[in-house]
């Protein structure tokens, strides 16, 4: 039988799972709206991430009264403290995602034509997604040492990619500009889109770190 105590960490992290699941799902509609050019799932996006930071709240509410009540030491110390800025990090990622539909929808309205630049972005977004996806199932503390360390390599590996097709985002944008009559503003929106995609992976890798702080100790590591 588990002990009151087990019991909370355990309704933590299921609240931490369903958090982050609001990330992934908000994150998979972003894909499909740019894919399809459709804004009503571009929308849904942005509605499926809104109720992000009023969880984030419930949940730094139960770790408090969590550590009031039991005061816990050592590794469940560091799975308190380490849920405590994981969700700074999504409140940060549904941001990122309401910033991005906003983007997308001026883009379509605008009527740019994205097609040459799918190229990169697909990826962009494919390696934010899996970052993401990697990030919710590691968040299930159940996983062995050796499993949480696979899932933080997989982030990792996907977040550099990230920084990568961002930078080709970038040369991409710069070529078209010398080519192609278009609003540079535009082409600014078009940046800013990429940006989000890439700092959606940063956070995957900062809420990684901190998963990996929490199972295995040692010296708490920031991006």
């Amino acid at each position: 039988m588990l002990s009151n105590f087990q019991e909370k960490l355990d309704q933590i992290n299921g609240m931490m799972r369903e958090l982050a699941g609001m990330i992934l799902t908000g994150e998979e509609l972003c894909f499909e709206g740019f894919k399809t050019k459709n804004m009503e799932t571009l929308e849904s996006a942005r509605e499926a991430v809104k109720g992000c930071r009023p969880k984030a709240n419930e949940i730094d509410n139960e770790v408090i009264k969590t550590l009031a009540l039991f005061g816990p030491e050592a590794t469940q110390l560091r799975e308190m403290v380490g849920y405590l800025k994981i969700t700074n990090e999504l409140v940060n990622s549904a941001s990122n995602i309401r910033t991005y539909v906003k983007h997308n929808k001026a883009l379509i309205a605008s009527g740019f034509d994205m097609s040459g630049l799918e190229a990169s972005f697909i990826p962009l977004h494919r390696s934010a997604l899996n970052a993401t996806k990697h990030m919710v199932d590691m968040i299930d503390l159940n996983r062995s040492e050796e499993e949480i360390r696979t899932l933080y390599r997989h982030i990792k590996v996907e977040e550099s990619k990230g920084d990568d097709l961002y930078a080709i985002v970038q040369k991409d944008i710069s070529e078209m500009l010398c080519r192609i009559d278009v609003d540079p503003l535009d082409f600014i929106t078009v940046l800013k889109l990429a940006r989000k995609l890439e700092q959606i992976s940063d956070h995957a890798i900062n809420i990684a770190k901190l998963l990996l702080y929490i199972k295995t100790g040692g010296e708490l590591e920031s991006h």
